[in-house]
């Protein structure tokens, strides 16, 4: 499942004949759907959205695009078209970094005016690990709770 297409995918790249015998396959095409839409799901469901994005909402649209630029990025990449010159950066890496900052953007906003639901207020979120640090940044070991440093001539 995915929020975008193999047809949307191509016509962000349409010097791109995708099919079962070419390269990028169609196969491959719908692999990279599907990881775009992992990524998306993953960043919406740490910031506390329901997974997946109803098709009535009204910022579906966008994660459709989203995701079909993350395939076509990936299809760039496959043909590795932009990288005959070496003196450019590709189009694919513009494209995965637009990807990133739209998708930031996106779950950076409320949502919930838009149709996106919350998860429900009844799971509980994962708790972060704390550690104590044990050596001073000088290279002398801490003190840590319990130990007891005894002078043989305290001052007074």
């Amino acid at each position: 499942m995915a929020y975008g297409t193999t047809a949307g995918a191509s016509a962000l790249v349409p010097a791109l004949n995708i099919g079962a015998a070419t390269v990028p396959t169609t196969a491959q095409l719908t692999q990279w759907l599907a990881e775009g839409y992992a990524r998306i799901n993953r960043a919406l469901s740490a910031a506390g959205y329901s997974t997946p994005v109803d098709s009535g909402a009204d910022v579906y649209n966008e994660f459709v695009g989203l995701n079909d630029l993350y395939a076509a990025a990936y299809a760039l990449r496959s043909r590795g078209l932009d990288t005959s010159n070496g003196t450019d950066e590709g189009r694919d890496a513009i494209w995965l970094r637009e990807f990133d900052s739209r998708l930031a953007e996106l779950v950076a906003a409320d949502l919930t005016l838009s149709g996106v639901a919350l998860v429900a207020s009844g799971s509980k979120k994962r708790l972060r690990v704390r550690s104590m640090q044990l050596r001073r940044i000088d290279g002398y070991s801490g003190a840590y709770e319990g130990s007891v440093i005894e002078y043989d001539n305290p001052s007074e």
